[in-house]
């Protein structure tokens, strides 16, 4: 006599169920895999945006800086750079001042508006901006401004960058 179990042509239910298991124990790791690579992918282009801005704006600034003949700076209000980039007699449009106002934008006005409402956004998402002068106030660095800005976005991204250019001779 032959046992029946000599001519199984298939699988049992039992081999099926546990085949399914352990494929779907598979796909959820790789669905797990998969996901997080898209997150890191998306977080990567929001601070490469933020980047992006910021190097504009700082970019903006500098190419403003070399247009300029070479001054004194005074020590601006917070979040603005005051006169830095008006020239000496300026009047009007050529008054130049870059500001951050009330919605985390910098934006490029001129040094008569005292509550930053110009209309020449050149970054957005800002959350802190200084003005500042070095330390060393010889008579070489008279002219030397450092600009510093960082900006977040609502993924937590975040960016700071710094640069420091001579009014009337571009980056340092």
């Amino acid at each position: 006599m032959m046992n029946p179990r000599q001519h199984q042509c298939g699988m049992t239910l039992i081999e099926l169920v546990i085949a399914m298991a352990i494929s779907a124990i598979i796909m959820l790791a790789l669905n797990n895999l998969v996901k997080l690579g898209l997150d890191v992918q998306t977080a990567g282009r929001g601070t490469n945006e933020l980047a992006y801005q910021g190097r504009f704006a700082l970019e903006r600034m500098a190419d403003k800086a070399r247009s300029l003949a070479p001054k004194v700076l005074t020590t601006p209000t917070a979040n603005t750079t005051g006169d830095w980039f008006a020239p000496s007699a300026c009047t009007g449009a050529t008054c130049v001042m870059y500001c951050r106002n009330a919605s985390n934008q910098l934006i490029e006005t001129v040094t008569t508006d005292n509550s930053c409402t110009g209309t020449t956004v050149i970054a957005n998402n800002v959350t802190t901006f200084s003005a500042t002068l070095p330390a060393s106030m010889g008579a070489v660095d008279k002219s030397v401004a450092a600009i510093s800005l960082t900006l977040s976005d609502a993924n937590k991204n975040t960016v700071s960058l710094s640069t420091s250019m001579r009014l009337g001779g571009g980056s340092l």
